[in-house]
């Protein structure tokens, strides 16, 4: 019984009358290459941009020889202990969100100043992240 409804002409007709469904286009090769370059330069401006911010010196202070700060302690989230050297002096410096206090004066310098860049750069965070996301 079921065949003979599913063979008659009436069925045909009905599938055959209904209206066709709209065919969407598949992305091609070209559309994945356009999203690929696009991403690509994307991700490269902002690795400029990070790479001049980083090297400003409009940021945090500048370069300037005369002030350098020699190390740093974090104590929390605001609070930070800084050894800064000032004419050939070095200074313990007791940092909060309110207030900067010398702490104390050395004698003799306790650490050299290394001069070789800024080791928490966005160079060095980008570095940092690739490695841990390739591992």
């Amino acid at each position: 019984m079921l065949r003979e409804v599913l063979n008659s002409s009436v069925l045909t007709e009905a599938v055959d009358a209904a209206p066709a469904l709209p065919t969407t286009p598949g992305v091609g090769g070209g559309d994945i290459l356009s999203l690929g370059v696009s991403m690509f330069i994307v991700v490269a401006v902002i690795m400029v941009l990070g790479w001049l911010y980083s090297r400003s010196r409009f940021v945090g202070g500048g370069g300037s020889d005369v002030i350098s700060v020699v190390a740093t302690r974090a104590l929390g989230p605001k609070e930070r202990l800084l050894v800064i050297e000032v004419a050939d002096q070095q200074l313990l410096v007791g940092m909060t969100a309110t207030a900067v206090q010398t702490l104390h004066v050395f004698d003799k310098p306790v650490c050299v100043a290394e001069k070789v860049g800024d080791p928490t750069g966005f160079g060095s965070r980008l570095r940092t992240a690739l490695q841990e996301i390739g591992k």
